[in-house]
């Protein structure tokens, strides 16, 4: 059976042989990319750097960079992915926020790679949809937006989903598989907003790119960290297949294995906050081994996979691999 055959069978919840694998040296996934920007405006500003001009727009001393919509990020040192200092909108009333042309011939390329032949299952990363929002508007503005401006919040993520399902359209066809996309909704406590401010200004935004996916044959895959316990089920509402939760024990795992694992399946290491940083070899393995008799028992629904930065969060890959020998010794399901 083809590591493609395995991750469908996971994902549909058709007696997989074994539990999916992300890891290290051992995935049953290929990535392709989405899409092709074109004619994008100039952008100086592209690349991390040292600009006195974007210093003068946001006071903020260390690197910064411009992305294509606008938005302007800093970082120090050259550490982290950045945070958002400047976003594109500063206001509702007046605003430009151009969404990127995609080509329309990228999915001959993809056609002629010839993917529905490739033995691993096949992924196209999305963009995000609240985290737009949160750059473009800085995290404090957006979360006061769902209470003050919740019909220009609603638009604006309306117009991102539809420009994300156009992107999807331009690719069915085309043997990939799984649509990637996410959105950060938690601390390690609750979800940023209430389940009915989500329900109303982002789920439907999201059920518009889950079908959208769903109509060209795609599985979604949808990363998100923190505790996000309260928007679950609409999620699943919403159409997503597999959960990207990289802190699986904030539920902790066994919510998740007993409560959902039967409808959705879970891409997920172990824990990256609870577990792998604490070194101890005895804990983890134990982790990573009631993870798969948990998920066993649940008739699957776990595909087990590494962080992509451990340095980033002070694991050692000796830790990490503690727990992918031992997955990979009990991946075994039936």
């Amino acid at each position: 059976m083809t590591s493609k055959e395995i991750i469908k069978r996971l994902v549909a919840h058709d007696a997989p042989p074994r539990f999916g694998y992300d890891l290290s040296g051992l995935s049953d996934f290929q990535w392709v990319s989405s899409r092709r920007l074109i004619n994008l405006p100039d952008n100086p500003y592209d690349r991390w750097g040292d600009y006195p001009e974007l210093r003068a727009l946001t006071g903020f001393s260390g690197e910064t960079r411009r992305d294509v919509y606008g938005n302007i990020y800093g970082r120090f040192n050259g550490k982290t992915k950045g945070e958002c200092v400047r976003g594109a909108i500063e206001d509702w009333e007046d605003y430009s926020f151009p969404l990127p042309d995609f080509d329309p011939t990228y999915r001959d390329e993809l056609i002629k790679k010839d993917l529905g032949a490739c033995e691993r299952f096949v992924f196209a990363g999305g963009e995000s949809l609240f985290s737009v929002l949160r750059d473009a508007r800085l995290m404090s503005n957006a979360l006061m937006d769902t209470v003050a401006e919740p019909e220009a919040v609603a638009a604006f993520i309306d117009r991102l989903a539809e420009h994300e399902a156009a992107v999807i359209k331009s690719i069915a066809g085309c043997g990939v598989d799984g649509w990637f996309f996410g959105d950060d909704w938690g601390t390690q406590m609750s979800t940023f907003i209430s389940p009915d401010a989500f329900r109303r200004l982002f789920k439907p935004g999201y059920k518009k790119v889950c079908d959208a996916a769903h109509e060209a044959g795609m599985s979604v895959f949808f990363h998100s960290c923190g505790y996000n316990y309260a928007f679950m089920e609409d999620f699943i509402d919403a159409g997503m297949d597999v959960f990207q939760f990289d802190q699986p024990d904030a539920y902790p795992s066994e919510v998740l294995a007993s409560e959902f694992a039967g409808r959705v399946s879970f891409h997920s290491p172990v824990d990256i906050q609870k577990v792998l940083p604490t070194g101890d070899r005895e804990f983890i393995e134990n982790r990573a081994l009631e993870m798969c008799r948990m998920f066993r028992e649940a008739g699957g629904g776990w595909i087990a996979k590494d962080y992509p930065s451990y340095g980033d969060i002070g694991v050692k890959d000796e830790w990490a691999g503690w727990a992918r020998k031992v997955i990979i010794e009990n991946s075994s399901i039936s």
